[in-house]
C-alpha cells in the first residue's frame, strides 16, 4: 500500500489544528506547506502514524512536523514535512515612527488585523495591554506593537538625588543618595551612598526611591 505524500499533510494539519487548540489559540490563523513529506510504500497491514512537532509551533516561521509510520505495531518508516503557520488578531500597529521612551497613544499607534507571533495573553490588543510601558526601543512606522518592544518608564537620571531604602531584620533603614545612572521602574542600578560614599546596587521603586538589594 502507499502512503501518499498528500495523505501525510493532511494528517500534519488536522495534528497542527489539534495543538493550536490545545494551546488555547481561537484566532484566525492560515497554514502553509512549505516542503511535503514523500510518499511511503508500505507493506499491508494496519498502519498508525505518529505525529510530532520537534520545535513546536512558532508562529510565522517554517517549522519541521515529524512522521513515524508503524505498521502492526512495527517501525516502518520515518519522514518529515515543513509548515508555516501565520496567526492574525487585532493588535496596536506603530502609525509613526514612536521613539524611545516615548508615550505610545491613539496620536501615533491604532488597532487594525496583522499577523502576530505572540500568544493570546501576551499580544498587545489594546491600549490598556501597555500596562504603562513606552517604547523600549525605536518603534518605526507600521511595525506591531509587541511586548519585547516595551519597558516601563524611565524616571530615574544619572545624578538624580534619591532615598535608599534597605530592610535588616526587620527594620527599614533610610538613607539619602545618589543614582550613578539612570533606571526604569523594576531596574536594578549602581548608586551611591550621599553620607557614607559607598557604592551599591538597588531597584528602582519609583521617581525617587531604590530599594538596596544585597
Amino acid at each position: 500500500m502507499v502512503l501518499s505524500a498528500a495523505q501525510l499533510s493532511v494528517l500534519a494539519e488536522q495534528k497542527i489544528d489539534e495543538k493550536l487548540s490545545e494551546m488555547g489559540e481561537t484566532r484566525r490563523h492560515e497554514m502553509r506547506l512549505q516542503r511535503a513529506a514523500p510518499s511511503m510504500r508500505l507493506s499491508a497491514g494496519d498502519v498508525t502514524a505518529v505525529v510530532e512537532f520537534p520545535r513546536g509551533l512558532p508562529y510565522g516561521r517554517e517549522f519541521p512536523v515529524n512522521f513515524a509510520v508503524y505498521v502492526d505495531g512495527v517501525l516502518q518508516r520515518r519522514a518529515a514535512c515543513y509548515y508555516q503557520v501565520t496567526v492574525y488578531d487585532h493588535v496596536l500597529v506603530a502609525m509613526t515612527d514612536i521613539r524611545m521612551d516615548e508615550a505610545i497613544t491613539p496620536a501615533n499607534a491604532h488597532i487594525e488585523e496583522s499577523s502576530v507571533d505572540t500568544l493570546p495573553e501576551t499580544t498587545v490588543t489594546d491600549f490598556s495591554r501597555l500596562a504603562g510601558r513606552v517604547a523600549g526601543r525605536y518603534i518605526r512606522k507600521g511595525m506591531v506593537i509587541t511586548p519585547p518592544l516595551l519597558a516601563m518608564p524611565r524616571v530615574v537620571s544619572a545624578g538624580s538625588p534619591v532615598e535608599l531604602v534597605a530592610e535588616s531584620g526587620g527594620i527599614t533603614i533610610r538613607a539619602e543618595g545618589v543614582a550613578l545612572e539612570a533606571g526604569r521602574i523594576g531596574y536594578v542600578i549602581r548608586v551611591r551612598n550621599a553620607s557614607s560614599g559607598k557604592l551599591m546596587r538597588g531597584r528602582v521603586i519609583d521617581e525617587k526611591t531604590v530599594q538596596i538589594i544585597a
